[in-house]
């Protein structure tokens, strides 16, 4: 039976279709929040049949149910690294029998694993006249790597293109491909979770973003992104444009000029922008900061945690540590959870520490600089302010809760740190406990 629409239906639809929207979306636009789905906590499977077994918070928990089959984990190293980072990364994350290509820019092997030079194949005139390539030909003639230098960063961003060509040919079979740094953590749990919410067969390009002013918006390469196996593929047909033989991958820049550029990362997402592809941004569940620099504050605390960065092996050390007390680790992980791991170290007050607090500066002549009582009480007056550290010539207050690091003596300058613990008490209590895990709206 056909429902008439007459004008009274129809004002009657728009009202109600009004007031869903000023009562579920309108209330967090006007509190400037971010708008989220809830994060499932056991995802239905991708295909008819029984739901996968998976036993989250147990280690390896999605490699080990076979839910990850179709997914890569592509690891940029420099060849330094091989000997003395790789081995570490092995260690804590080998056991996982993930599928793992390793791409640095000199060819070797350790205990098993291939790594692949992704500069091998480079025709020559993208090294001719190159002082950037004088490092590479050094590194190609010695005998050994030694360890990581400042001029095997030069090579960094070369990397990152004729690596794309290289996922392609040694894993065409895949589904998902995820590129990592050796200082980025991974949340395995949480990004299965994330990734069963898309289809690969679709071209997608998910990371922590970049906004670069007038130019391409980028997932930033050191956080971890992710590409579809669709999304490669359109990379793949761009670059069918500059190869000439597809026997041999990694041959071009795609028709980039590398030298002039800044960064591989960047350059990545023009060439997948030119491909038809754009970045979907989902920070803060793609994170660049580690668990004693991460902000916590309303944009990051019921969001669940998908990677971070820049940890070295006493901080995975402490995290895997910390991960394997969890009371319930079959839970997503959120930044609600992981604050208890550094809310035991907040003080009134630390000596010879940063907690760096940096969004409001009083310079050397204003009187909140005068002392770090001076600098207490700045923050007092600001309502927003929960932490502030004194430089002994700058007083900075910090709207969010940052644990921050040890900072030794530099001349006049000596850094003490503050919390205001009772605000954080509160700031907890009015925002926990969450309800569920928030699976953010992306941004771009």
């Amino acid at each position: 039976m056909m429902v008439r629409l007459t004008p009274l239906r129809l004002l009657c639809a728009a009202i109600a279709l009004c007031t869903f929207f000023f009562s579920s979306f309108l209330p967090q636009l006007l509190r400037g929040e971010r708008a989220y789905d809830v994060f499932l906590e056991r995802p239905p499977p991708a295909a008819a049949g029984p739901v996968p077994k998976v036993r989250f918070g147990e280690e390896c928990s999605p490699f080990t149910a076979g839910v990850m089959e179709g997914l890569t984990i592509v690891l940029k190293i420099g060849a330094g690294e091989v000997a003395t980072q790789l081995p570490m990364y092995l260690n804590r994350l080998g056991r996982c029998k993930q599928d793992l290509l390793i791409f640095s820019d000199r060819k070797d092997t350790y205990n098993g694993f291939e790594v692949a030079d992704a500069l091998a194949h480079l025709r020559p005139e993208y090294k001719f006249n190159n002082p950037d390539f004088d490092v590479y030909d050094r590194i190609q003639a010695a005998n050994n790597t030694g360890g990581k230098t400042e001029e095997g960063w030069l090579l960094d961003k070369y990397k990152f293109l004729p690596m794309m060509e290289w996922t392609s040919y040694m894993r065409p079979e895949s589904q998902w491909y995820v590129f990592l740094e050796l200082d980025t953590y991974v949340n395995y749990d949480n990004l299965y979770r994330f990734l069963s919410n898309f289809n690969p067969k679709t071209a997608y390009y998910f990371g922590s973003p970049v906004w670069p002013k007038k130019k391409t918006v980028f997932a930033h390469g050191g956080t971890g992104f992710v590409l579809s196996r669709a999304a490669l593929d359109k990379i793949m047909a761009l670059g069918r444009m500059f190869g000439e033989n597809k026997h041999f991958p990694g041959t071009h820049f795609f028709g980039v000029d590398v030298k002039k550029q800044c960064c591989g990362d960047e350059m990545l997402a023009q060439v997948l922008k030119k491909s038809g592809v754009s970045l979907r941004g989902y920070w803060p569940m793609f994170n660049g900061e580690k668990p004693f620099t991460v902000r916590f504050n309303k944009e990051q605390w019921c969001e669940a945690i998908v990677t971070m960065h820049h940890l070295n092996e006493d901080d995975f050390t402490q995290l895997s540590q910390w991960e394997r007390a969890r009371l319930h680790p079959e839970r997503p992980l959120m930044f609600e959870e992981l604050f208890t791991m550094i809310e035991p170290r907040l003080q009134e007050t630390v000596e010879d520490w940063t907690n760096m607090s940096e969004d409001v500066t009083y310079k050397k002549s204003k009187s909140a600089a005068k002392s770090f009582d001076k600098c207490r009480k700045a923050c007092l007056k600001d309502s927003h302010c929960m932490q502030f550290e004194h430089s002994g010539t700058e007083c900075n207050l910090g709207h969010s809760v940052r644990l921050g690091h040890h900072q030794g003596r530099e001349g006049e300058r000596q850094w003490t740190s503050g919390w205001m613990l009772s605000r954080i008490k509160a700031f907890q209590q009015a925002r926990s406990p969450c309800q569920a895990a928030h699976f953010v709206h992306s941004n771009p």
